[in-house]
């Protein structure tokens, strides 16, 4: 695979525009999607719930209450309509119903993975990415495999397509080429190994570049790769800030929004700037 042309991220990730703190029934905040231009929606991880936050002043407000207790990890904004996913591959279609969201629906991915974590319109081919966080089992070639799927939400079977299969190692291959460091760590026999994982917890597409950035909380990594698959950039996260990155999303505007459990602290949605063009 060619190796893209080194380029610098559109966001300072040092220095971000807006930083809100959750209050403590979000300590478990998981995924994320843009409502309108000042303005997001998450869920709690163990909590049939959609939540809005106001990103002028932090305020949150329930937004729709969809299902019992469970594992939620995934939400996109589709139109009008909002895609709840739970981590087993269920589905719910929330639509306005009396200034709030109702269960329009619900459907099943049929995907060969037990931990989906992520979900993302592509507005550019009409679809929803899928990004599953476990990987396949068998053996090293194909757990290097970290791959990307999606369906079109308007189908009435839903099935679901492979859309991006990359690799581990050939992700790290570029990210030298480009000049970017992979930090290391060491493992309990002694050995020093990669510290990069791509354990995808949530993706989302750049509304100009159609980018794909894909979000990895068990690293606090952000891989940026273009529609072919190639590297475009490769960056950590600040632990202090975001310990553990659950949720990243764009406005209409191109400003960047990510979102993190607290993890011992307090949990935060954070917003950065679009540097100029």
């Amino acid at each position: 695979m060619a190796v893209a042309q080194t380029r610098a991220l559109p966001y300072d990730l040092a220095n971000p525009t807006v930083v809100h703190e959750l209050p403590g029934m979000l300590l478990e905040v998981s995924a994320l999607t843009d409502v309108d231009a000042n303005t997001v929606a998450c869920l709690q991880d163990e909590q049939g719930k959609v939540f809005r936050v106001d990103l002028r002043d932090g305020a949150v407000s329930t937004l729709a209450t969809f299902s019992g207790p469970g594992d939620f990890e995934g939400l996109t904004r589709v139109g009008e309509e909002y895609l709840a996913l739970r981590s087993d591959g269920l589905v719910f279609r929330l639509r306005p119903q009396n200034g709030l969201f109702a269960v329009q629906d619900t459907f099943r991915l049929a995907v060969l993975h037990n931990n989906l974590e992520g979900l993302g319109y592509d507005e550019q081919a009409g679809r929803v990415l899928v990004s599953p966080k476990d990987l396949a089992k068998g053996g090293p070639d194909i757990r290097d495999r970290r791959v990307l799927y999606a369906f079109d939400p308007v189908s009435a079977t839903h099935p679901v397509q492979e859309v991006l299969q990359l690799s581990l190692q050939d992700l790290m291959t570029q990210a030298k080429a480009l000049g970017i460091a992979i930090p290391m760590k060491r493992t309990d026999n002694g050995r020093e190994v990669p510290a990069l994982k791509l354990r995808y917890s949530s993706v989302a597409v750049h509304p100009r570049s159609g980018h794909y950035y894909l979000l990895s909380a068990v690293d606090r990594s952000l891989l940026v790769v273009d529609r072919a698959g190639t590297l475009v950039h490769l960056a950590w996260l600040d632990e202090r800030l975001l310990p553990k990155p659950e949720g990243i999303t764009f406005l209409a505007d191109g400003n960047l929004v990510l979102s993190s459990e607290g993890k011992g602290r307090t949990p935060v949605v954070v917003r950065y700037a679009m540097k100029p063009e």
